[in-house]
């Protein structure tokens, strides 16, 4: 029996929320969060977006949401004190412009340390659920990617343990991989891609895909098309008209994604507000999934 998506989230550590952009990730992430404080597991909330660290601030503190915004160089900065122990020492060799953009520019080297940034926050919470909300799904492509292939260039020494304990937990049963997706064409053939990418990189752990804003189930049986069309008219026959074509998206989106053997949990399209609001009415769906 399939178990439901609360007790996949309980039993894990670490779970990477990815598609592509629009699909809702950081609301979702958020709404897994308040579930798991619902059930009693501490959630920490993590985002990284290399390339908007401006982005939209969203209210998780009022969510009551432990959330960091991670940055590369921060991170690197943190990782190096802890190796070197002396704060003047690292500062004097990251104001070194050749070091600081060998960091920025180094290929996997930036995703590498935002990795373990991860790990580290899951090692120092044992109890808690580290929820990461990813980049869309090419640069997240690259996150997964980058500390496999630093893997290959660094077969000992210090960087090689670093490297070995992140591609672990990216690797580990208690690590979570979370697609998602939208009704619509690109989305899914993107998701897909993706999927296929990451299984080709090593054997991660997948939940079923979310299938976000899928159309409510109305009561009843839908009138026939050629009976609606014979009986509005104005605004009422072209909201069916466009109430059936997206009904139709759903249908093929779910037959495609099916057809390529995933698992698939429906959350419903929502009409709120405020983005808290949409977060709360998606935790208390992701309740029921």
């Amino acid at each position: 029996m399939k178990s439901s998506y609360s007790e996949e989230i309980l039993s894990k550590k670490v779970v990477f929320f990815t598609g592509k952009g629009g699909v809702g990730k950081s609301a979702i992430a958020s709404a897994t969060a308040l579930l798991a404080q619902r059930h009693g597991k501490p959630a920490i909330l993590v985002s990284w977006n290399p390339f908007d660290q401006q982005a939209r601030p969203l209210p998780y503190q009022a969510l009551g949401i432990p959330h960091l915004l991670l940055n590369g160089m921060d991170c690197f900065r943190e990782y190096a004190l802890q190796i070197l122990k002396f704060e003047k020492v690292v500062d004097l060799v990251l104001d070194n412009k050749v070091v600081n953009t060998f960091i920025s520019a180094a290929p996997g080297l930036t995703e590498a340390i935002i990795a373990g940034k991860i790990w580290d926050l899951a090692g120092k919470n044992p109890d808690a659920v580290v929820l990461v909300d990813l980049p869309a799904s090419g640069h997240a492509l690259s996150f997964f990617s980058s500390p496999l292939g630093l893997r290959k260039l660094f077969r000992m020494g210090l960087v090689h343990r670093e490297i070995e304990r992140i591609c672990e937990m990216m690797l580990s049963p208690s690590t979570l991989i979370q697609l998602l997706s939208i009704p619509e064409e690109l989305s899914v053939t993107e998701t897909l891609e993706l999927k296929k990418k990451l299984l080709s990189l090593g054997e991660f752990n997948f939940s079923p895909l979310f299938l976000n804003q899928c159309l409510p189930n109305f009561p009843g049986t839908p009138p026939q098309k050629e009976m609606a069309e014979s009986t509005l008219s104005g605004n009422a026959k072209e909201l069916y008209n466009h109430y059936t074509t997206l009904l139709e998206q759903e249908s093929d989106a779910v037959a495609v994604l099916g057809q390529a053997g995933l698992e698939i949990r429906k959350l419903p399209r929502l009409s709120c507000p405020e983005w808290i609001t949409t977060v709360e009415a998606i935790s208390e769906a992701l309740e029921h999934s």
